[in-house]
């Protein structure tokens, strides 16, 4: 994503129209915020790449059927017709989180994204609906984080791309922030602490332009470089006392004091499919400077800013995490 005044000005519709859903108390105006997100983020996902036209279709497709589901099911609600309009409305807010069973379009469309996209699309795009799920307080989304912690948890495990990896993280993590709707407080924590791990992550891959799984055994870097992948990955997978740690801490200590035994089963048993993959890419960056001959020499200069970072700020989660 190239920076320019188009770009900057679409930013700060983007951002205005995220606010304005969050912060409105009418049915309306949380449908414009939404539309107004939508549209200005649509040229922020053009670039260079051949199939990011393709991903905006499908991108603008996916959302143009949520927003018209949200907005029918407020016409009705608003007219007073006996129709369920809470499942309707439901439905199009998991289809715009890109939640379980609707998020094969997230994963479809983020292989062309830009590293920067992709975060934008998988953190800041994801309060809007957080914030209507909220509004509407209904117990439907309970399946839907079911399968989400589920399918994502083990469609990750046989991936290559990282971003795909990165996009399966995002499912299973809006997972757990749905199961902590009704607090509003643990949601914004837990997508704050997520939004900055998110973000250390994709700022060092973008630096080494990683986005494949082979790509780190054939490339050779040096301690600093594999021990920064590691940190962060290890954070991303839940590892204590990382930041992801704590962010799984919170959902299951609201777990036990809701008594909800099964779901943290699920979450416990998924969590640990969980670390395996991101293990799997720790690993890989750790113990893949045991072979003799690297087809390619990476020369990226040793950059501490993101491990310096994730280690610092894990007492300041924590922190943040006792106080919500």
């Amino acid at each position: 994503m190239y920076l320019n005044s188009t770009k900057l000005l679409m930013t700060n519709t983007m951002m205005i129209g995220v606010i304005m859903t969050i912060c409105s108390n009418s049915w309306i105006s949380m449908w414009m915020g939404l539309e107004m997100s939508m549209l200005s983020f649509i040229p922020l996902m053009s670039n260079k790449n051949n199939l990011s036209s393709e991903s905006l279709i499908k991108y603008f497709i996916m959302q143009s059927v949520a927003s018209t589901m949200f907005l029918f099911s407020v016409i009705i609600m608003l007219v007073g017709v006996n129709m369920k309009n809470e499942m309707i409305m439901t439905t199009s807010m998991l289809i715009k989180l890109g939640s379980a069973p609707f998020h094969n379009w997230v994963i479809m469309i983020i292989e062309p994204m830009s590293y920067t996209s992709m975060m934008i699309l998988l953190t800041v795009l994801k309060a809007p609906p957080l914030s209507i799920l909220y509004q509407i307080n209904t117990n439907m989304i309970l399946i839907p984080i079911y399968m989400g912690m589920i399918v994502s948890a083990i469609m990750c495990l046989n991936q290559s791309s990282i971003k795909k990896i990165i996009g399966y993280s995002s499912i299973y993590n809006i997972s757990l922030m749905m199961i902590t709707i009704n607090k509003i407080n643990i949601t914004l924590t837990f997508l704050i602490i997520y939004s900055t791990m998110l973000m250390l992550i994709i700022y060092f891959l973008k630096s080494l332009k990683l986005n494949f799984i082979n790509q780190i055994n054939i490339s050779k870097y040096n301690f600093w470089i594999k021990m920064n992948l590691w940190i962060n990955m290890l954070s991303m997978g839940g590892f204590p006392p990382l930041n992801g740690f704590i962010l799984k801490m919170m959902v299951i200590q609201m777990l036990i004091f809701s008594d909800g035994l099964f779901l943290l089963l699920i979450l416990m048993l998924t969590s640990m499919l969980v670390m395996m993959f991101y293990m799997r890419l720790a690993y890989t960056s750790m113990i893949s400077n045991t072979s003799s001959f690297k087809w390619m020499k990476n020369d990226t200069k040793t950059n501490y800013f993101s491990m310096i970072i994730n280690l610092m700020l894990t007492p300041f989660m924590m922190s943040i995490s006792s106080i919500s």
